[in-house]
């Protein structure tokens, strides 16, 4: 790009406010220096805050940035061979399948989008980080032109969700996986309802807030989902922020107490089926083909462009160096091809110049990816998922397996999977080197122990571990394996209470022996 063209580009930097600019909302001096200081830096501070009346979506619409004819649009996922190659659709059409019944994939204008440099973009994105600047104090809509391009900041549905924390898991690497000094697990549970899945539901219920809203008027009654708990808390949360009616099919006694009480106490519509998450997603598919309820599932290829900022984010964290390994649990297989689509993304935009190799983990209860990979993928089964404390990725047909089959293909991926034994030890390993995992994490740090043990993932490789949800989601099998109550676990690491008369001969006699060659 010319450099007269790249300059005049630069107007389009978060227009307000400038990256280099003094922060327009904040009030307070950076110094307590002289009282004239404090003066005067308030003055100018107060001189950029938006008038008192006016909240942060009307201020937005102020600053509006110029449009840059950026587009997206629905397209058959792979496309098929015998297919119409213009087969498209409008973000702005209710549809969920091709027209051969395949899925679809959200295709950007990247010629569009490649008009402007890499480096161009990594300095928009950096620019965003940490702001209150409406949209894009969030992790997703920071990075608006890679997700939804389209839509208008007044259509947005945000809780600020994202910018999760990435952090170095030291203890873990360097005491128990023989030495790894560059090991890093990026947190999507810190986020509004606990897990990943708020990436992706304030795109999906933003888009519906925009079908519902003048000047398209569309008659969606609510938005529906089948859940294995994370999903409906997030579609819940959101329905709740927008005004929107949510309605959750879960399977009956399969999630947790946690889980449950989301979506109850955001107020939506929730419905205990007596069936597995294969079920409920049948039973929703069925319902929203009669009813006007816009289907929420990852079926829905929306919820995947605000998934893939995971990665986006990864890579920002990293000041825009590619880690060699990054390993996601794997349920109904969205989440590993929108970590695929995220990295790839960036790789062809110039804003790195490789991808990460993708590892995608099964519990061995759940596992029909794995056993697909086994098979060199010749053969590709469905299964009844067994119980699983991973309750969230205890699916047997997953949607998302073609998905991820290119995912992991492109990347010279692997699939990996742990059993309940594997994963419930890895999880409390790490909870001991200060981490509070969930077991969907433990399922991804077994499959990282198995592959340090069998020497594919090397000591000094930059790793990073995907936890898709907080442990406070799943306490009862924290609880559970720390009493030595599970059948058939040994349940190495527990750790339970001890009890004590209160007298403190006894405590004492306690803590010589806890701390037996310490003192």
């Amino acid at each position: 790009m010319a450099a007269s063209t790249h300059a005049a580009s630069l107007s389009f930097l978060l227009s307000y406010p400038h990256p280099t600019s003094p922060n327009p909302h904040s009030h307070l001096p950076l110094r307590r220096a002289t009282h004239r200081v404090r003066c005067a830096t308030d003055a100018a501070a107060t001189k950029h805050r938006r008038a008192a009346d006016e909240n942060i979506r009307e201020e937005a619409a102020r600053h509006r940035a110029p449009n840059h004819n950026f587009s997206a649009w629905y397209a058959p996922f792979p496309p098929a061979p015998n297919g119409d190659p213009d087969e498209r659709y409008s973000l702005d059409e209710i549809v969920y399948r091709s027209s051969s019944g395949g899925l679809l994939d959200v295709r950007h204008d990247m010629d569009a989008l490649a008009r402007f440099p890499g480096s161009y973009w990594r300095d928009l994105f950096d620019s965003r980080v940490g702001r209150t600047t409406w949209p894009f104090g969030s992790g997703v809509w920071s990075k608006k032109e890679f997700v939804l391009p389209e839509i208008d900041s007044d259509h947005i549905v945000s809780l600020f969700e994202g910018n999760s924390n990435l952090f170095w898991a030291e203890r873990l690497g360097r005491d128990h996986l023989a030495g790894m000094n560059d090991l890093w697990v990026k947190h999507c549970g810190i986020s509004h309802t606990g897990s990943f899945k708020d990436l992706g539901m304030t795109v999906l219920v933003s888009q519906v807030n925009r079908l519902r809203r003048a000047p398209l008027s569309r008659p969606i009654a609510g938005v529906g989902c089948a859940s294995t708990g994370d999903t409906s808390a997030a579609l819940s949360a959101y329905c709740a922020a927008a005004g929107i009616p949510a309605i959750v099919f879960l399977p009956a006694n399969r999630i947790s107490l946690e889980q449950l009480i989301q979506p109850i106490a955001n107020g939506a519509t929730v419905l205990s089926l007596d069936t597995d998450f294969d079920g409920c997603m049948r039973l929703i598919r069925e319902v929203t083909a009669e009813l006007p309820i816009y289907l929420a599932n990852s079926l829905n290829s929306l919820r995947l462009e605000g998934q893939k900022t995971a990665a986006i984010e990864i890579l920002q964290q990293f000041d825009w160096e590619v880690p060699d390994w990054v390993i996601v649990p794997g349920g109904n297989l969205g989440n590993i091809y929108a970590f695929y689509k995220g990295f790839e993304m960036c790789r062809v935009l110039g804003l790195v110049d490789r991808v990460p190799r993708l590892v995608c983990a099964q519990a061995a209860n759940a596992n029909p990816l794995y056993r697909y990979y086994k098979s060199g993928w010749t053969e590709f089964t469905p299964q009844v998922a067994e119980p699983t404390f991973a309750s969230a990725i205890q699916i047997g047909d997953p949607v998302s397996v073609d998905r991820a089959v290119v995912a992991l293909k492109a990347t010279d991926g692997i699939v990996e999977e742990a059993t309940e034994e594997e994963l419930m030890n890895a999880m409390s390993l790490a909870d001991r080197t200060g981490m509070f995992a969930c077991p969907h994490t433990g399922v991804a740090l077994a499959a990282l122990f198995k592959l340090r043990d069998q020497r594919i993932i090397g000591p000094n490789d930059r790793t990073v571990v995907v936890s898709t949800a907080h442990g406070l989601k799943f306490s009862q099998s924290k609880i559970d394996y720390h009493d030595s109550k599970i059948e058939d676990m040994a349940c190495k690491y527990a750790n339970p209470p001890v009890s004590v008369k209160a007298d403190f001969g006894a405590v004492m006699d306690v803590l010589k022996k806890r701390l037996k060659g310490k003192l």
